[in-house]
């Protein structure tokens, strides 16, 4: 009995490619890259440089996974965990911390939740399409000056600290 070997090749190639063709399916979710985390940290250092400020930047991803850090020359040693908090703060709820501290008052519960700062500097990240990928934590300045540096960073990288549909 002959056996047709043209098909064989026909349904391996069909059985390799399907569990792309589920792959391709999923939906892909905006991400934040190393390079605009970078960019971000370094707008914020060279803004702050400039008002001679000496700030902690954190960037995290929407995940909390830090991204970017840096500890200018001089900041505070105690404000470096206080950045991560507040970049934890706005990776995980995409609100800045202002609004949250303003929120707090209404559930005091929010003011413990762990590793989380809810005082002002720290401002999430959203893409054009509105997206929110993250959030930049500052701290070493007075909180209005953090945000204004977050702030900065985020639309030098090219993105945005509000979420664009939000007005």
């Amino acid at each position: 009995m002959k056996t047709h070997l043209l098909g064989a090749p026909f349904i391996g190639a069909v059985l390799l490619l399907s569990p792309l063709s589920s792959a391709l399916a999923q939906d892909m979710r905006a991400a934040l890259t190393a390079a605009s985390a970078q960019e971000i940290v370094q707008e914020c250092q060279a803004f702050a440089k400039g008002k001679g400020w000496r700030l902690n930047i954190a960037v995290l991803d929407q995940g909390r996974n830090l991204q970017a850090f840096l500890r200018m020359d001089g900041a505070p040693l105690g404000s470096i965990e206080i950045a991560q908090w507040k970049a934890n703060a706005t990776a995980s709820f995409p609100r800045a911390t202002k609004s949250a501290a303003e929120r707090a008052q209404e559930f005091p519960a929010l003011g413990h939740a762990p590793n989380i700062a809810i005082f002002e500097g720290g401002e999430p990240i959203f893409t054009a399409e509105g997206s929110h990928i993250g959030g930049v934590g500052v701290s070493g300045a007075r909180g209005s000056e953090d945000a204004e540096c977050a702030r900065v960073g985020i639309e030098a990288a090219g993105l945005l600290y509000e979420r664009p549909d939000a007005n």
